[in-house]
């Protein structure tokens, strides 16, 4: 596996601190975008990511955690604006699983530090969900559950071991919304502000936090994206 670290994004909604890309085999199969309606495949970032790999661009995973452990304390930055956490090589047709040895090397390296991620990874499935859990009671990396539904926030929040995102149609309100349960969803206030970002509001690295962070919908398939997702709301 192969990561390339930018130590100053030059995205305005992130901000000028330090963000990682994994390549894009990282991504669980199970991730209803992969392939399809994912931001991250077009524009400049889809071109960066597709160069990243064992012959192209980027660190192998132990070099990438090196660089990592010599950020200085205290240093706020993002894992994957593009993939995700490391997948363990899975020889059956079960979900993927995530790599337990490499996520913990990252937690070790990470534990000085403020970094967050997202991830796609099934957290219903057991060793996803120890993984997951174990990650987010070490200071330095907070993962975010990535969920694709209302209905699928509700149930990973549920699961207790992090703090969750859903996407949201690109014309949601950008307030008052929430998960069928109750839960209170805060609309990325970098999607909503033009003079918030990353590393301003830093709500996606807040492991305790008890709203769903909602990103709504963006990038070329946005509009396709939005669609699906708008009649899931309704059935929610």
């Amino acid at each position: 596996m192969h990561v390339t670290l930018n130590p100053k994004s030059g995205n305005r909604k992130v901000g000028p601190i330090p963000v990682s890309t994994t390549e894009e085999d990282s991504c669980p199969n199970e991730c209803p975008l992969k392939g399809t309606d994912c931001y991250a495949r077009f524009g400049p970032l889809g071109m960066h990511w597709r160069k990243i790999g064992p012959d192209g661009r980027g660190d192998n995973w132990t070099a990438f955690c090196n660089r990592i452990t010599k950020m200085v304390a205290g240093q706020l930055w993002r894992h994957n604006q593009a993939g995700d956490l490391p997948k363990l090589e899975n020889d059956s047709d079960g979900p993927d699983r995530l790599d337990a040895a490499k996520c913990f090397e990252l937690s070790e390296a990470s534990e000085h530090t403020k970094g967050w991620t997202y991830t796609h990874y099934n957290p219903i499935v057991l060793s996803n969900a120890a993984v997951i859990g174990e990650m987010n009671s070490v200071n330095g990396m907070t993962v975010n559950l990535s969920a694709d539904s209302l209905n699928e926030a509700d149930e990973y929040a549920a699961l207790d071991i992090g703090p969750v995102c859903v996407l949201l149609p690109r014309d949601a309100p950008t307030v008052g919304n929430k998960t069928p349960n109750g839960l209170p969803i805060v609309t990325c206030p970098a999607q909503t502000n033009e003079d918030m970002s990353c590393d301003k509001c830093r709500l996606c690295q807040v492991r305790d936090r008890k709203s769903v962070v909602g990103f709504l919908a963006h990038g070329t398939a946005s509009k396709r994206l939005s669609a699906k997702l708008a009649e899931e709301m309704l059935e929610a």
